[in-house]
Formats: structure tokens, C-alpha cells, sequence
């Protein structure tokens, strides 16, 4: 990983870490939660478009992998989007959502950090084959 890229992270993970702490109640917490990681995915996710378009020195991708992590990140991507469409619409977030959004995050991130560096975790798999979310209403 570049030095770089690396403090984009790091700093990201800093920023989840302040933030995290911001909320008081379960469900505040768990909202939160939710915003935290999606700070998170775009901070890592920030240079696909370069990698994508060989941009990107020393990183080359077949099309193949770049199909496998163009599905991994949206199915991370819509799991964020489905939680805080219902977050914004007033409905509570169940903690398995979360968790979930959670293990399917780090998978999408382990994944795309492996194609990065030359390699094709199976974590690949695991993160193109989210689930969806559940909410309960309020």
C-alpha cells in the first residue's frame, strides 16, 4: 500500500473511531455504526475509479477481477444505502443489520485491498454475495 493511500485510511479509521462515540443510545449507536462505515467505504473506495481505468502505476486488474470487485463494492454499497434509506425514513436498525453490514464491509475491504496488491482473497467471494438488510419500523 503507498504511503498515501495508507494515511487516507489510517485517517479514516481515526475519523470512524471519533466518531463512533458521538452517540449515546443503542439505536444511536447503531446508526452511527452505519455512518462510520459508510465513511469508511468511500474513503477505501476512493481510488476504484483509477484502478479501473489503469490509472493506477503498478496495479493492473483482468477483467474478470475488476468484475468481481465492481460487484463486491456495490453489494456493500447498496447494503449501506438500504440502512440509511431506512435510517433517514424514521426506522429503527436491528444490530444483525448492522453486523452484517459490518462482516460484509471488512470482506469488500480485504478483498479490494488483495486485488490491489497483485492478489485474489476469497474474501472476494464472500463480499460479491451480500445479503440484505433488516430494519424494524418506528
Amino acid at each position: 500500500m503507498r504511503i498515501s493511500n495508507c494515511r487516507a485510511v489510517c485517517g479514516g479509521m481515526a475519523l470512524l473511531a471519533g466518531l463512533g462515540a458521538c452517540a449515546s443510545s443503542g439505536q444511536g449507536k447503531l446508526k452511527q455504526s452505519v455512518y462510520d462505515i459508510d465513511s469508511a467505504y468511500h474513503v477505501i473506495a476512493a481510488p476504484m475509479p483509477d484502478v479501473m481505468a489503469g490509472g493506477l502505476p503498478g496495479v493492473t486488474l483482468t477483467d474478470a477481477q475488476k468484475a468481481l470487485v465492481k460487484t463486491a463494492s456495490q453489494s456493500v454499497f447498496n447494503e449501506i444505502t438500504s440502512l440509511e434509506t431506512s435510517i433517514e425514513g424514521g426506522k429503527s436498525v436491528t444490530s444483525a443489520a448492522v453486523s452484517a453490514l459490518e462482516t460484509d464491509f471488512a470482506s469488500f475491504e480485504a478483498c479490494w485491498t488483495g486485488m490491489k496488491a497483485g492478489q485474489q482473497p476469497t474474501a472476494c467471494a464472500a463480499a460479491a454475495t451480500t445479503t440484505t438488510t433488516t430494519t424494524t419500523g418506528n
